[in-house]
């Protein structure tokens, strides 16, 4: 088992224990770090601490001790191996009269098991340093910290060369806190924060021979190694570059922001206009296309009559005619209801009037319609219904419309010869899936993406070129996606496409 701390260090139960250091001419005391004061002294001691007897040395108050020391003390104790001492440079001061000594440091324990430290100290010459001491002061000498030390009147009373070149204000005599910092309570406010027992810090501007500068000041209070008295340690470091730089981000952080509210008020405005311009938009194709099948029907009918001879016979090739002429005109026609489909869903109207309906009409209505258009182009047209008998809760006319103009893509964008399929069937999850197969151009995989969008034409080749607007797709993904549906397409150029409707389970009715 590993010894303690306290068993390996030595430990003094009363003050005979010591009594041998008494024969020395070294001072030599313990000092107790749990109650902070000394626990015992040799004679040379009482010597070196002007105390006329060990009872009156043990008396001494102790309690002004700054929190280094404090702090400094408990390190030596606790980071001092066995068998170690610590050697330092200590300016002590026996009834306020400074003693510059090198102090070597025991840790030990003192009765009822407190931590103590043995101290030997050795009395400096003023006038001769040991290396150490000569060090730091030249340390202090090099450092780019401002250090100064002022009575507590405010007098200036020291500074480091740093701090002389940077103030640079002549006279020292006539140098004070007041003045250098240009603030009438600031003596005040340290001896404010000392006796809270917290440190003052602050940034300030400072005039220098530099011109205005930004420094964090810290102000400690200490003891003077000349008079014994009290006095306040200034350090000072020039952080100007820092504020500076917080600045410059301070206000590029403005003009960021500032930037960000313009761009997003020209964002807001562009928003409007372009939400404003597709309103426009939508009821211009919303009235021109009522405008415009008013008279295309009024051509369909009269070239139906015409063609049937109401008015007088007409001829083959005036027959020939009035058919290019019917035809022309159902075109458009279904041109112009496209534009007022696309125009109804962009403005966020369109409506579903959903009832239950027979799905084997839907299927028998796409049978009767597209075997004949098939025939037209001498394709081959299949359709297989593996769901007979069911009924789905819906729009029957817009799922008409939706199977409509996926076949009428098929049999567009398939050349003759070519063969076209309708598949309905129900997938493992038991919705309703319409499969509409081609073995047509195809799409290009590039394009995929955008051909439900509108005015994309899903063919991108001469062939196709002039056989719609680029609306069928669009419009059919709305409605699909308006009933809860899916549609999914896949497509290899040269091969063909297949474009699936996907319908939920809540919209079949067993």
């Amino acid at each position: 088992m590993q010894p303690t701390i306290k068993e390996l260090l030595p430990h003094f139960q009363n003050w005979q224990d010591l009594s041998a250091f008494n024969r020395l001419s070294t001072p030599i005391w313990v000092f107790n770090m749990t109650d902070h004061n000394i626990w015992w002294g040799n004679e040379a001691a009482l010597h070196f601490w002007e105390a006329e007897t060990l009872a009156d040395l043990v008396a001494r108050d102790f309690s002004t001790d700054s929190i280094i020391v404090r702090t400094r003390l408990q390190e030596i104790f606790s980071h001092t191996s066995q068998g170690e001492r610590v050697e330092e440079h200590w300016t002590l001061y026996p009834n306020g009269s400074p003693k510059m000594v090198v102090m070597t440091f025991t840790p030990v324990m003192v009765e009822d098991d407190k931590k103590a430290v043995l101290i030997e100290a050795t009395l400096q010459s003023p006038d001769v340093l040991d290396h150490r001491a000569q060090r730091i002061l030249e340390a202090v000498r090099y450092t780019p910290l401002m250090i100064s030390t002022f009575a507590m009147d405010g007098r200036l009373l020291a500074q480091n060369p740093a701090a002389a070149n940077v103030h640079d204000q002549g006279n020292n005599t006539q140098i004070t806190l007041e003045t250098r910092y240009n603030d009438p309570e600031i003596l005040k406010r340290i001896l404010g924060r000392y006796k809270n027992r917290k440190r003052f810090r602050t940034d300030l501007m400072v005039q220098t021979s530099l011109g205005e500068r930004w420094h964090t000041l810290t102000a400690e209070i200490g003891l003077d190694p000349v008079s014994g008295g009290k006095v306040v340690v200034i350090t000072e470091e020039d952080i100007t570059q820092r504020v500076q730089a917080e600045e410059d981000l301070h206000r590029l952080n403005l003009d960021l922001e500032k930037r960000v509210t313009e761009r997003t008020r020209k964002l807001s405005l562009a928003q409007q206009e372009a939400e404003t311009a597709n309103e426009s938009k939508g009821n211009f194709l919303a009235t021109m296309s009522h405008e415009l099948r008013t008279p295309l029907n009024a051509i369909i009918g009269f070239t139906e009559m015409l063609r049937h001879q109401i008015y007088g016979p007409v001829n083959d090739r005036q027959v020939n005619a009035l058919k290019d002429i019917d035809q022309s005109a159902r075109h458009l026609l279904e041109l112009i209801n496209e534009l007022l489909d696309a125009s109804t869903i962009e403005q966020g109207e369109l409506k579903l009037y959903e009832e239950q309906f027979d799905l084997d009409q839907l299927v028998n209505y796409c049978r009767a319609t597209f075997e004949i258009e098939t025939i037209k182009k001498d394709q081959t047209f299949k359709l297989n219904n593996a769901v007979s008998g069911l009924s789905m809760l819906g729009d029957a006319r817009r799922f008409r419309q939706i199977l409509t103009n996926l076949l009428a893509n098929a049999v567009k964008y398939t050349p003759e010869g070519g063969d076209i399929s309708l598949v309905i069937a129900r997938d493992k999850h038991l919705k309703l899936v319409f499969t509409v197969s081609d073995n047509g151009i195809g799409i290009p995989e590039n394009r995929l993406h955008d051909v439900c969008k509108a005015f994309t034409q899903a063919a991108s080749s001469s062939w196709a070129a002039g056989k719609g607007v680029g609306l069928g797709l669009y419009i059919t993904s709305q409605l699909v996606a308006a009933h809860g549906g899916e549609l999914k397409i896949s497509s290899k150029e040269g091969k063909g496409t297949k474009v699936s409707v996907i319908v939920p389970r809540e919209k079949i009715l067993d």
